[in-house]
């Protein structure tokens, strides 16, 4: 493997780990793109388990520095949201089929778009994060969740992306927990998929595939990103304890304007 190659794998380390632990983003949406430019000839499966072993990587780090920090989340309101979020994600896993390429990325896009700019411009006051235990809030938290998986499932990508933002319309929901909800999901979302790209056989034969294949997830590359996200995590939860809630939400909203632009004008080259 190429030092540049390695290089700009260590810098997508560094924006995982920074787009998990602040926004709760796997940065699936990032690594994508990026490993297929480096990778061309692997196949595109291989590309997605890489990508996915990496955000299941980058958040359960996450996770073990929330514990280690002591944030606190509603666990019975987790639970039931996880579940609505893969039942979201198998139901719309099934659609995906019957939808063009160009319905697909409409629906992402213009899904993200719409919360982003709700994010960035709806007001709220200080008593919408006080944690409050409601059949409402837990009945609205898995309509939404159950949604998020529904879009995640449809386009195959995105599953942060699409979680972080509706998790943060759930009024019992501070900002700061975001992440925690959501660096959550993707572990519980991303292990059956996981175990399927473990235990596919690839014929190793008819790629050029660096060292440390095992089924369709090369830790080599894997490994690289994951060990930079880790040195960069310590840094990352430092920063996040010194921005304010109002901020955060700020920069989640117009960063998940920038990427529905992105994603779509990508997708749109290849329609």
């Amino acid at each position: 493997m190429a030092l540049s190659v390695i290089f700009i794998l260590i810098v997508c380390g560094l924006l995982v780990n920074v787009m998990s632990a602040l926004f709760g983003i796997g940065g699936g949406i990032l690594m994508v793109p990026i490993l297929r430019t480096l990778f061309p000839e692997l196949p595109f499966q291989v590309i997605a388990a890489c990508s996915l072993t990496i955000v299941m990587g980058s958040a359960c780090l996450n996770l073990i520095r929330f514990r280690q920090e002591k944030e606190q989340i509603d666990k019975s309101n987790l639970l039931f949201w996880s579940i609505s979020m893969i039942a979201g994600v198998q139901i719309g896993f099934e659609l995906s089929f019957l939808l063009s390429d160009l319905a697909i990325t409409t629906v992402f896009s213009g899904t993200l778009a719409l919360l982003a700019v709700r994010m960035l411009f709806q007001k709220r006051r200080n008593t919408d994060y006080q944690q409050t235990k409601s059949l409402k809030d837990l009945s609205y938290g898995m309509a939404s969740c159950g949604f998020g998986g529904f879009i995640a499932g449809i386009t195959g990508i995105g599953g942060g992306s699409i979680m972080a933002p509706l998790v943060a319309q759930i009024r019992s929901v501070h900002p700061k927990q975001i992440a925690i909800y959501t660096n959550y999901m993707m572990v519980f979302g991303g292990i059956g998929n996981l175990f399927g790209y473990l235990s596919r056989d690839l014929d190793k034969t008819l790629y050029p595939l660096p060292g440390g294949q095992v089924g369709y997830v090369n830790f080599s590359i894997v490994g690289i990103v994951i060990i930079s996200s880790f040195c960069t995590s310590f840094m990352t939860q430092r920063l996040r304890s010194h921005l304010s809630a109002e901020m955060i939400n700020r920069a989640l909203g117009t960063l998940l304007f920038f990427i529905a632009i992105y994603y779509f004008t990508l997708n749109y080259w290849y329609i």
